[in-house]
């Protein structure tokens, strides 16, 4: 059995949940919150395998929540659950460690889909948003990846770097390192975030909460 905590501010959203997923079967809810607080206070207690997250909620909202979880609860997965389509908000709940992103609006079958997906170890999204906001993605299988490179400590650093405007002279001397090593680790930023030059790149940086 697949066991799930719902978490929403709006009552009226568990309560519609729950009877989406009553009757499916190896699905069942069997706990609720309404702030990210109450998530994490409820984990502690009772071990689910999947909370469904929304991320506008009041004490601690959903993106705080979702690292917590993953730093507290690693084997825990979250599926964001939420009306924001924007792909910001999908990128940042991914980076917080989130696993699927599902719209409110979803049907049983979608939703379903996502959990017993992700229950799995792979990742879900929204059909609508793969469609509207990763075409590249859409119909395939781990939708993630590329999406969503994961930088490496030193590529942080050089990062961080570039957005204060240091050149690369100034980076190897700041970080201890070549020059030709600096140049290294730029190639691989561009490429990993898709970035045609270093004003992309920046600017993919301060969307994706990549810059301290």
């Amino acid at each position: 059995m697949i066991k799930i905590l719902v978490a929403d501010d709006h009552q009226l959203l568990i309560d519609g949940i729950k009877t989406t997923l009553d009757g499916v079967s190896e699905i069942a809810v069997v706990e609720e919150a309404n702030n990210g607080e109450q998530v994490l206070e409820k984990l502690k207690d009772v071990q689910v395998d999947i909370v469904l997250l929304d991320i506008n909620m009041p004490v601690m909202d959903g993106l705080e929540c979702c690292k917590l979880i993953k730093k507290q609860f690693p084997e825990t997965k979250v599926i964001t659950l939420s009306q924001y389509s924007e792909k910001r908000f999908v990128k940042r709940m991914v980076k917080n460690g989130a696993m699927g992103y599902v719209l409110k609006d979803t049907d049983r079958k979608e939703l379903t889909e996502a959990i017993k997906k992700v229950h799995s170890g792979e990742t879900y999204f929204s059909k609508k948003l793969t469609v509207n906001l990763f075409p590249e993605i859409a119909n395939k299988k781990d939708n993630n990846t590329r999406l969503f490179p994961k930088l490496s400590a030193r590529e942080r650093q050089v990062l961080n770097l570039i957005c204060q405007e240091y050149n690369t002279q100034e980076i190897a001397d700041a970080l201890f390192i070549s020059h030709y090593t600096v140049e290294g680790h730029r190639t691989s930023l561009l490429n990993k975030s898709g970035a045609k030059n270093i004003a992309g790149l920046v600017k993919w940086a301060v969307e994706n909460d990549f810059v301290d």
